[in-house]
């Protein structure tokens, strides 16, 4: 069974246009980190900012790897951590405030519905 051109020419184009598209989401996250003669640490994100003598010594770094490393980092890291945690908490107070205030100070009245011979609470 052949398969025709024109079949293989869409699924060529398919394949083509999903890797332009995940391509550069997946270099976008990577630093390249290398050593120049001299001994100085030197990192980038663009690979072709590294000279060619230095590619094969290059190691790519993903930006959590950068970013725990990187003092500044982690104190906003965990300065917006405990900030989330302040707003859970202020948010789980209030909710519990709302609970105890929607029944406090309110009357149960009890009905009895005639059609259905239900019993209908509320608060009021």
């Amino acid at each position: 069974m052949k398969i025709p051109v024109k079949y293989l020419k869409c699924a060529l184009l398919i394949v083509a246009t999903v890797m332009l598209l995940v391509l550069p989401q997946i270099s976008m996250a990577d630093f390249f980190k290398y050593k120049d003669n001299k001994g100085n640490l030197i990192i980038t994100n663009r690979f072709e900012d590294v000279p060619k003598k230095y590619r094969k010594r290059v190691i790519v770094v993903w930006d959590k790897d950068l970013e725990a490393k990187d003092p500044v980092a982690r104190r906003s890291a965990a300065a917006l951590e405990q900030y989330e945690q302040q707003e859970a908490n202020k948010k789980s107070l209030q909710q519990a405030e709302e609970k105890n205030t929607s029944k406090k100070g309110k009357t149960l009245v009890i009905e009895l519905d005639e059609n259905t011979g239900q019993l209908i609470r509320r608060f009021e």
